[in-house]
């Protein structure tokens, strides 16, 4: 009888351990749009699989909750994964789900008169640290010839961004949306674009610890399946998607329009994400960022293809 219930209880805990649910770290951003439509289109119970979301602002903390292990999968730029993979490589880019060009953007206070990138030297400048934020502020006053020595480099969170710009506590930042968009609906007049050149495209990404790879493997298919099916439902309607944005992110549908389309959602894999990461990790070694006490990581070993191959195979052009 022992022996009867040990087998009952073993069977048990397995059912409800396949049955607890897939944590994914979602990023308050509209890059997360597709997740959000997943979810509330119910595109993963439709796929067959139970996810819950942990919700954090920006994909550094994301990744970070998940490292931590209070979540399975995270989302992030590639950036956060470059920072990462010179302490530890038990994690890996599942896909890109969407890519901007636009998505971070240089805001300034009206008062401090940059009108350009090229009137930035000598000013206040606010970044998030270990984000995209901190990487395309580089490239930009490296476009334009302006030595980062010049600047006064500040760290800020996108909570307190806003309070720091209005107070004067920097005289610009750079932040992606819909906080910039958040900032000058606030502040109206008192602040203003800065006009700066595409210079990075950026990636959003699905990444997953790999001992969750090993593990849950038919789960991981299935949600990229419902993401595959989130992405093409936002191609088909536009307007819903939209209307959900901008309820999940609580602004309004007119502000969600004025920026949609700088975002592609789409799924991929492409030869430009391992270019791109090696590109950042040559910066993060240069400007001091992080400690490099061996060769650059190689960042294939850091990219898991294998799901996305089974879901839409076109979609993946690593060679």
């Amino acid at each position: 009888m022992f022996r009867l219930w040990l087998l009952i209880g073993i069977v048990f805990a397995s059912a409800t351990a396949q049955a607890a649910p897939v944590r994914i770290g979602v990023s308050e951003t509209m890059l997360s749009l597709p997740l959000y439509v997943a979810q509330s289109e119910g595109f993963f119970e439709k796929r067959g699989v139970s996810v819950e979301f942990v919700s954090c602002v920006g994909g550094n903390r994301c990744m970070r909750n998940m490292l931590a292990g209070q979540s399975d999968l995270s989302t992030a730029t590639e950036l956060p994964v470059v920072f990462n993979s010179f302490a530890r490589n038990d994690f890996a880019i599942l896909a890109s789900f969407v890519s901007a060009s636009n998505d971070l953007k240089v805001i300034s206070k009206t008062s401090a008169n940059i009108t350009d990138p090229g009137k930035m030297r000598d000013k206040t400048l606010g970044y998030v640290k270990g984000t995209a934020s901190q990487y395309v502020l580089d490239l930009v006053l490296v476009y334009n010839g302006i030595d980062p020595d010049t600047v006064t480099l500040k760290q800020v969170t996108p909570e307190s961004a806003q309070d720091q710009l209005d107070k004067g506590d920097v005289d610009a930042l750079c932040l992606w949306e819909p906080f910039v968009s958040k900032i000058r609906l606030d502040l109206g007049k008192e602040v203003q674009l800065v006009p700066i050149p595409k210079l990075y495209t950026e990636t959003f990404n699905l990444i997953a610890l790999k001992s969750v790879i090993q593990a849950r493997p038919k789960e991981l298919e299935k949600i990229l399946l419902a993401l595959r099916d989130s992405t093409q439902f936002i191609q088909a309607n536009p307007d819903k998607a939209k209307a959900l944005a901008a309820k999940q992110l609580n602004v309004s549908v007119d502000l969600v329009d004025q920026i949609f389309d700088d975002y592609r959602f789409r799924l991929s894999l492409s030869r430009s994400l391992g270019r791109t990461m090696e590109g950042q990790a040559r910066w993060a070694v240069r400007e001091g960022h992080v400690k490099a006490k061996s060769a650059q990581p190689n960042y294939s070993e850091f990219v898991a293809p294998v799901f996305l191959k089974a879901v839409e195979p076109a979609a993946v052009s690593l060679q």
